[in-house]
């Protein structure tokens, strides 16, 4: 039975460079990077988040990257052209380190926008995820993803997901982690024993892990 989990991480912290990839390799995991990169984060927490040529670096080793707007907006409360410029503003940034539009977008804080969709298809966006809690069906809404949480607090929160990825075999889990840490915001923080258990966990029970791009590749057109 085929069991899939697609691994996605937020707001480009270091430690995704130095610590997630390195165990992603060992496992030969793929996964999908949300980059969003607001100024004050830069300023509050110097060091923390990756530059714009190590998350150009993160794209040549063949993992996804997507597209979480400039500023880390609540996308709800945006007009059509604010909406528009937070996911352009992006995509020129990811250009200039040779990366192409992205596919997949990660509405910022979770919320699904439903006034955002039409800019999100117009931008190019194929997938969009929520904090929304469910798997990812062929039935699904594409630009309306749910995914599960994951938090040192929510540590049973990955076990529950997986289990009900392995009952769905045409069905997809996503999970959501932050930083491995996450120093700057730690109530998103998941430390490296939980996320190493984790990994070892869907490698020892034989899960597919991909990205959401290349999972949306495998359902029907």
């Amino acid at each position: 039975m085929q069991k899939t989990i697609i691994l996605t991480f937020d707001d480009a912290c270091r430690s995704h460079l130095d610590t997630v990839i390195p165990i992603l390799q060992q496992y030969k995991f793929g996964a999908t990077f949300f980059i969003s990169m607001p100024q004050n984060w830069l300023q509050e927490a110097p060091g923390h988040y990756l530059t714009w040529d190590e998350i150009g670096s993160i794209h040549k080793l063949g993992f996804e990257i997507g597209n979480h707007t400039m500023n880390h907006p609540d996308m709800r409360r945006l007009d059509n052209e604010r909406c528009r410029q937070e996911i352009l503003q992006l995509n020129r940034k990811l250009a200039a380190v040779d990366i192409n539009a992205p596919e997949s977008f990660a509405y910022p804080g979770g919320p699904y926008a439903a006034n955002a969709i039409n800019i999100l298809r117009e931008c190019g966006l194929k997938y969009a995820r929520t904090t929304e809690h469910g798997l990812w069906r062929p039935e699904s809404d594409l630009l309306r993803l749910p995914s599960f949480v994951i938090t040192d607090e929510k540590d049973s929160v990955f076990y529950h997901a997986a289990e009900l990825a392995a009952t769905a075999p045409d069905a997809a889990a996503i999970i959501l982690y932050h930083g491995v840490p996450d120093t700057h915001h730690p109530w998103c923080n998941t430390n490296l024993k939980i996320f190493l258990a984790h990994m070892q966990y869907l490698a020892e029970n034989n899960y597919r892990v991909m990205s959401m791009r290349d999972f949306g590749k495998t359902l029907p057109c």
